[in-house]
């Protein structure tokens, strides 16, 4: 019975003390531990704590000699009980480290299990796809979750690296699964095989269809590139959009606005609006004289545009503008996108008026036509057309959540653009996870 006693009273004091430490403080203490002793398993752990519960149960012991377990942790006591009971702990939050380390490595293997089975089934559904990864991406978090002074921490690195290598591609087979369904729906709703799309939600989930492959001619697409790069001159240089410019007879040529004519001065904001929302070739070459094409160019590849440039004045069916530049001008649909979800983030300066912008375009014959019907809500858009591309970039809102499609062709009218969009849409309302 004085036995069991004694062995109750080491067990109370056990309790409150690892009661009395919080999980940092537990690292910290078996982190000095395993620094300082050289077990290797669970099974050595619990036998050098029952070698310390027997030294305890002793009535009485003398000063124990210095062994493998002396100067784990910076003993204060005199006592050496005392120092026993402090062996004691550190060899328990060693032992809580492992078995937390092994929970966590056997979870993370268990989902690899699921995210290779799931890959083996013959259903390649972008549902399936997802799951993969799904499996894939919990079992790296838990991966994670293994302390790194655990005896499993070196074995936990070469799964690390091997479940991210998985990751990665099932990450990109996701990708590709959608990028194949925008085939499909672009098929469907009679796009060429020359159509680029581009999707995000303003978190940058992204998928593309030839998303990265220039089209012909950007058409009026290329007002978009040039109003950020107006916005951000405006900032900088703290320069009033009230501002007047003139309009000079060079920049001339036939024209959508009626309320841009040569030779005459307009505000700022009255000619970035003029370009947008009534697409007027005459306001936009006038921003490209003030701007520069350089300074618009610089602006974009700083801003990590590789593709995008200003080049070339806009002409009409007839009227060349003088000095009108020299090569062509560039987008691609996937940087198209991107400058629309840094506009509709607030990352652009000049955000909030760019919004109002181009939630006033003139022109609704193709996405908002297209969002009628749907349970998307249009939000705003900037078209562009000529005798080679039609195109347009648009916001859009789905249950509260804003993304953004540029859809381009250079071989289709309005009737499949629509079609397209409003496709996508649909499916994009009935498969969140798209």
């Amino acid at each position: 019975m004085p036995d069991i006693r004694r062995f109750l009273s080491i067990a109370n004091k056990m309790a409150a003390v690892v009661a009395g430490i919080g999980l940092v403080q537990m690292l910290t203490i078996a982190s000095s531990f395993s620094q300082s002793s050289n077990p290797r398993s669970l099974d050595e752990l619990y036998k050098i704590r029952d070698g310390l519960i027997a030294e305890l149960e002793q009535p009485s012991s003398p000063s124990p000699e210095p062994s493998i377990l002396s100067g784990l942790v910076p003993f204060a006591a005199a006592n050496p009980q005392e120092q026993l009971l402090q062996q004691l702990q550190a060899v328990e939050a060693q032992i809580l480290v492992e078995k937390r380390a092994n929970d966590n490595l056997q979870q993370a293997v268990r989902l690899a299990n699921r995210a290779v089975e799931t890959k083996q089934q013959p259903n390649k559904s972008i549902e399936s796809s997802q799951q993969t990864q799904f499996f894939w991406h919990q079992a790296l978090n838990n991966l994670q979750e293994v302390p790194q002074n655990s005896f499993l921490a070196s074995l936990t690195a070469s799964k690390t690296q091997e479940y991210r290598e998985n990751l990665t591609a099932a990450t990109s087979q996701v990708q590709q699964a959608k990028s194949d369904l925008l085939g499909v729906l672009a098929r469907e709703s009679g796009l060429s095989a020359q159509a680029s799309i581009g999707i995000c939600n303003l978190s940058r989930e992204c998928v593309n269809l030839r998303g990265d492959v220039p089209p012909i001619s950007p058409a009026s697409l290329i007002k978009l590139p040039i109003a950020v790069a107006l916005m951000q001159k405006v900032e900088k240089e703290k320069i009033s959009l009230n501002q007047e410019v003139l309009v000079t007879r060079g920049n001339f040529t036939e024209d959508a606005s009626a309320k841009i004519r040569s030779n005459r001065n307009y505000p700022l904001q009255l000619l970035l609006e003029e370009m947008i929302y009534r697409s007027s070739n005459i306001a936009t070459n006038q921003l490209i004289d003030y701007l520069g094409s350089d300074y618009i160019n610089q602006y974009l590849d700083n801003s990590g545009y590789e593709v995008t440039r200003v080049n070339f004045k806009l002409m009409g069916e007839r009227i060349m503008p003088s000095n009108p530049g020299s090569g062509r001008n560039r987008v691609t649909a996937n940087e198209l996108t991107e400058m629309m979800v840094q506009i509709y983030n607030g990352e652009t300066p000049g955000a909030k008026l760019l919004i109002e912008t181009l939630n006033r375009q003139y022109d609704h014959a193709l996405g908002f036509a297209a969002l009628e019907g749907t349970k998307a809500q249009w939000l705003g858009e900037k078209t562009g057309q000529n005798s080679w591309v039609l195109g347009t970039t648009l916001a859009m809102s789905i249950d509260d959540e804003a993304y953004v499609i540029t859809v381009i062709d250079s071989r289709s009218g309005e009737l499949q653009m629509r079609q397209s969009i409003s496709k996508i849409a649909d499916y994009m309302v009935r498969n969140p996870s798209f």
